[in-house]
C-alpha cells in the first residue's frame, strides 16, 4: 500500500510540473515578464525534492507536503480571480492537493510498517 501512495505523490508532482510548464508556455497569461523567468519561479523549486521523491525519502515527502501549500494556495489564487473556468489553475489546484495528501498517506503507512 505504501509503494501506491508513493507512485500516486510521483504521479500528481509529475503531472503539477507538466501542468505549470503548459500553462506558462501555452496558457494566457500577460507579456510584461518573460516566459523563461515564470519558468524559473515556478518550477526550480519542484527540483529540489525530485531525488528523495523518487527514491522514497519520508522526510523528504513530508517537507514536500509544506511546499505543496504554495502551490495550492496559488492555485485557489488563480482560481477565484478568473474570468472563467481556468483549466491550469484547476489542475495546479488538483495536482498539489493530490500531492500534499498522498505524501502524508505515504509518511504514515511507511512509519506503520518499519514499527
Amino acid at each position: 500500500m505504501t509503494l501506491f501512495f508513493k507512485r500516486l505523490a510521483l504521479f500528481s508532482f509529475f503531472g503539477l510540473m507538466i501542468s505549470l510548464a503548459c500553462w506558462i508556455t501555452i496558457g494566457e497569461h500577460s507579456s510584461n515578464y518573460p516566459t523563461s523567468a515564470w519558468l524559473i519561479i515556478a518550477l526550480v523549486p519542484l527540483l529540489f525534492p525530485l531525488r528523495g521523491l523518487l527514491h522514497g525519502k519520508p522526510y523528504t515527502h513530508a517537507w514536500t507536503g509544506f511546499l505543496m501549500l504554495f502551490y495550492f494556495a496559488h492555485g485557489v489564487g488563480e482560481v477565484y480571480s478568473a474570468q472563467g473556468f481556468d483549466l491550469y489553475a484547476s489542475l495546479e489546484v488538483l495536482f498539489s492537493s493530490m500531492t500534499f495528501i498522498s505524501s502524508i498517506v505515504f509518511i504514515r503507512l511507511n512509519a506503520k510498517s518499519e514499527k
